[in-house]
């Protein structure tokens, strides 16, 4: 399984592949891990590769099995490392990525959605507004992978899941990024 999570700095993204890595290697699997940085700050282009029994940590373009996108721009940039029929999970909140900003590229929402549907098997949510229904906005990268999860998208054990948020967050957030997975697997049904 290549899933490939993509969005801008401080959205966590990095902390939903360890997540998902932890849970593939609590469920037996050989994880491994990559991630591209830009610019190293919070709105800087981030994407996180996760891939189980692979040799490589990087997903070559055209084999991503999921495309988790914490942002749309972010989701449509990276649509090319998707394989035919994958599945793409975004978040419809708008977050003006530093690319936009600095003027690399636009903001066509429009454009972005067709692109997205056009070439995946689709499905966007509010992931910020129910991250922020469950108690912090910080939370949207457990609902997003709550929400994939929850499509049947992840061949990982809901346990395991579970106890990779325990092993990867501070034990005062455990609570929190459990009500925040509960609620995107209740919101892709």
């Amino acid at each position: 399984m290549d899933i490939l999570i993509s969005g801008v700095g401080g959205q966590g993204t990095i902390l939903a592949s360890k997540i998902l890595a932890c849970a593939m290697m609590i469920d037996g699997h050989n994880a491994r891990t990559g991630e591209t940085i830009g610019m190293s700050q919070r709105g800087g282009c981030v994407v996180s590769h996760v891939r189980s029994d692979a040799n490589s940590p990087y997903i070559p373009l055209g084999m991503a099995d999921v495309l988790l996108s914490f942002e749309l721009c972010e989701g449509a940039r990276n649509l090319p490392f998707l394989k035919k029929g994958g599945a793409a999970v975004v978040n419809a909140s708008r977050i003006t990525p530093l690319t936009v900003a600095l003027g690399a590229c636009s903001y066509d929402e429009p454009a972005m959605r067709d692109a997205i549907t056009a070439n995946s098997d689709a499905h966007f949510l509010d992931a910020e507004a129910i991250a922020r229904e469950v108690g912090s906005t910080k939370a949207v990268n457990t609902v997003l992978v709550g929400a994939a999860f929850g499509l049947g998208l992840l061949d990982i054990q809901k346990e395991s899941l579970i106890e990779a948020i325990r092993m990867n967050v501070a034990p005062k957030f455990f609570e929190l990024n459990v009500k925040a997975l509960e609620a995107g697997i209740a919101a892709a049904k």
